[in-house]
């Protein structure tokens, strides 16, 4: 199913990396001509065990697998779990451990970027700090395996990976791009001259969130969407960038600016195994065709039925 401008308006692990390893780009070099080339973008899962959400992940699974074609590779866009902030560590590693079961019937390579609820700890009332997997240790112990920002090349494509959940005060979280992560992305893009290239973060770098949930004059905070944002638009526009694949939201939208498309990509969970998010994003995935020059997504719903 294509999105439709009327939906775009209406709101959008590296487990194996299987027989073909996604190019490092520390390893690149002029790069070849871009072909076609299938991604899923799959945000915000918040699996856990109650609600049916492992049902609700396996079902969105099976539906990837059903594509035809298949996809070469998956993007996951954060919030993997329900929830690390505010828990004990039996409780985030148990739901660490149903995220890694349930990918593994994916046979093409998955790579993820952190979300604010996959930071074990942050918000914890009790401190914390003295355990090992305290912070986003967690995250890349269980899933992540690398830098929590990072790049890499795959048919001609360049693709970056952001990190933008960063410690906030009294406890918490807030969204940024810290200063050395955006001096590498300055860097790491001005390295791939014109090549076609796709950026995934978990907090929009542009929304309009706010405007059709809270009001038109309402101001996000940094809990909604990236600080510095415009600085961050401001830095991609000078280059190939065709798409930002967003999350963190729950809803399907489209921010088209410039020359990028800022696509937040709806949520595995909807409305955190309740239903569609206020009441019309239905629980999906955002399946992304690239050709060349050409990217073409489709928000694809698989079927979940809440049992509440």
């Amino acid at each position: 199913m294509s999105i439709t401008r009327r939906e775009l308006l209406a709101g959008a692990t590296a487990l194996g990396l299987g027989a073909t390893p996604l190019a490092s780009a520390s390893t690149r070099h002029a790069g070849p001509k871009p072909k076609k080339l299938r991604l899923v973008h799959l945000t915000d899962l918040h699996i856990q065990p109650e609600m049916g959400a492992t049902d609700g992940v396996n079902l969105a699974i099976q539906r990837i697998l059903a594509l035809s074609p298949r996809p070469d590779f998956i993007i996951c866009g954060g919030d993997h779990v329900m929830d690390a902030l505010c828990v004990d560590s039996a409780r985030a590693e148990l739901q660490f451990d149903l995220f890694n079961e349930a990918m593994k019937p994916l046979d093409m390579p998955v790579v993820s970027v952190v979300g604010n609820h996959d930071v074990f700890g942050w918000g914890n009332k009790c401190c914390l700090a003295g355990d090992p997997l305290y912070g986003k240790a967690m995250f890349e112990e269980k899933v992540l395996r690398t830098s929590s920002y990072r790049s890499f090349d795959r048919g001609g494509y360049h693709f970056v990976l952001l990190d933008s959940i960063q410690a906030g005060k009294k406890r918490s979280w807030r969204s940024v791009i810290d200063d050395d992560q955006l001096n590498w992305l300055a860097n790491d893009l001005a390295s791939v001259g014109n090549r076609p290239t796709i950026v995934t973060t978990h907090v929009p770098i542009l929304t309009a969130y706010t405007q059709y949930t809270s009001g038109t004059m309402a101001r996000p905070n940094d809990w909604i969407i990236t600080a510095n944002g415009r600085e961050v638009q401001q830095l991609l526009s000078k280059h190939n960038v065709k798409a930002v694949l967003q999350g963190h939201t729950h809803v399907l939208e489209s921010v088209h600016y410039m020359h990028t498309r800022y696509i937040t990509s709806g949520s595995v969970c909807g409305n955190w195994w309740r239903g569609p998010h206020l009441g019309v994003h239905q629980e999906g995935f955002l399946v992304c065709d690239l050709d060349g020059e050409d990217f073409k997504p489709q928000y694809i719903p698989y079927g979940w039925k809440a049992r509440v």
